[in-house]
């Protein structure tokens, strides 16, 4: 009886500490699940840029990683470089605030690295010195927001620059606004003032749009920030196969220590070119780098703006490789997306071929013409006289045929497409081909 008690003490003593072991790794393996995923709160102010970052070590080739955000959608606008996922938030406000996720997908598995809480604040009044940066583009945006919690009777938006100010845009409440400065409101602008909110939407932001731009109410200054602009440009802007080329990006103006890195990009995954750090005492507010021998890899790149390893701002360049040194139009091959297409020797002779079979097409068809009308003019049987008048006008007649040349460049995705020629509406080229 003694021995039946014993070994089943035994036996509950096993069970308590397998259990006990058990509850010990489920505990291991929250604290590890929760120590992954960092969740950390951000605090960010109305009408200012928020970057968010996500360090991810030992990323398999085929990953990828991606800001996610719960409740509505963000662009697909993160890049990762450095083992790190940065996405930048443009002008917060409301709207903006929620749960954002740091995910990485690997063989259609997904795994949260970071969840982050972002609050945005109700109002846009501070004391403290924001400085935004924008890509100089077609399609930037800038919101200066000035959001209020009491109510004011006069707003204006106010730019300082090299020691002179403008007035952009003067609003009363219940009044029409007043547009003072040269930059035009855009469409998301307030239309009138409400006595709290008022926005002046910027769009696009062009390269000489830097300065300090203040908020006035009841003229007295509420919010400011800094502009910095920045744009980004290829020399020589057409180039053929294997051609050099330099990229240069320029910032307006420094107000502080900012590094500016050109990344060639594959993917979402950036790649360090070459970077430089700019300050104050700087000359210098551009960074250039040349890439020999460029090839198809190197068609997409892009200029990054950090301050104390924080992503600012992003200015990307497409580079497109003509197929010859052929002049192409100017206005083809904007600055900020400086042209660059391969492999058109193959096009080209496709397109010589097409014309060629078009033209024996097309005198084949007029001899054709010529011979029945010859057959008609015999069976009619007409005088002499009236042959050699219409031998005659026969040889000053003339026969124009339309050709239609189609110039073709090849796109990324391997398909042609068509391009447009100076002085025409739809790339048509029209020759004549006189038959006699």
């Amino acid at each position: 009886m003694q021995q039946k008690r014993s070994k089943l003490s035994s036996v509950l003593h096993k069970v308590v500490i397998t259990m006990h072991l058990m509850l010990l790794n489920v505990f291991i393996w929250v604290s590890i699940f929760f120590c992954r995923i960092q969740a950390e709160l951000t605090k960010g102010h109305h009408g200012t840029d928020v970057t968010l970052s996500c360090e991810v070590s030992d990323l398999p080739e085929s990953a990828t990683v991606q800001w996610e955000r719960e409740e509505a959608p963000v662009p697909n606008s993160t890049l990762f470089f450095n083992n790190t996922a940065y996405i930048i938030l443009h002008n917060i406000d409301h709207h903006s605030q929620g749960k954002y996720y740091c995910t990485l997908r690997h063989r259609g598995k997904k795994d949260i690295y970071r969840n982050q809480t972002l609050e945005v604040s109700k109002y846009t009044h501070t004391k403290k010195k924001y400085i935004l940066y924008r890509e100089s583009s077609n399609s930037s945006n800038l919101a200066l927001i000035c959001k209020s919690k009491t109510s004011y009777d006069r707003i204006m938006w106010i730019r300082h620059l090299n020691q002179t100010e403008e007035v952009m845009i003067a609003a009363e409440r219940a009044k029409d606004l007043r547009v003072h400065g040269v930059i035009v409101p855009a469409n998301h602008s307030s239309t009138f003032y409400n006595g709290t909110d008022f926005i002046f939407h910027i769009s696009p932001v062009k390269f000489s749009y830097s300065g300090t731009y203040r908020c006035l109410v009841n003229d007295k200054t509420y919010s400011s920030l800094t502009l910095h602009t920045l744009r980004v440009f290829a020399e020589p802007s057409v180039m053929i196969w294997n051609q050099s080329v330099v990229l240069t990006c320029e910032v307006f103006d420094v107000t502080e220590r900012v590094i500016l890195a050109w990344l060639r990009m594959e993917g979402n995954r950036a790649v360090l070119i070459k970077q430089e750090v700019l300050t104050q005492r700087d000359m210098m507010r551009s960074v250039s780098v040349t890439l020999n021998s460029v090839c198809e890899h190197q068609l997409h790149c892009q200029c990054a703006v950090f301050t104390e390893n924080t992503l600012r701002a992003l200015a990307p360049i497409m580079l497109h490789l003509v197929p010859s040194l052929r002049k192409e139009p100017h206005s083809a091959i904007p600055k900020h997306t400086t042209a660059l297409l391969s492999q058109g020797n193959s096009v080209e002779k496709g397109s010589d071929a097409q014309a060629v079979v078009t033209v024996v097409f097309i005198v084949s068809g007029c001899l054709g013409v010529l011979l029945g009308a010859l057959l008609f003019y015999r069976l009619r049987r007409p005088s002499k006289a009236n042959m050699v008048k219409a031998e005659e006008e026969k040889e000053e007649e003339l026969h124009y045929a339309s050709i239609t040349i189609v110039e073709l460049e090849q796109g990324a995705s391997g398909n042609f497409k068509r391009n447009k020629m100076p002085g025409t509406s739809d790339s048509v080229i029209y020759s004549t081909v006189n038959v006699k």
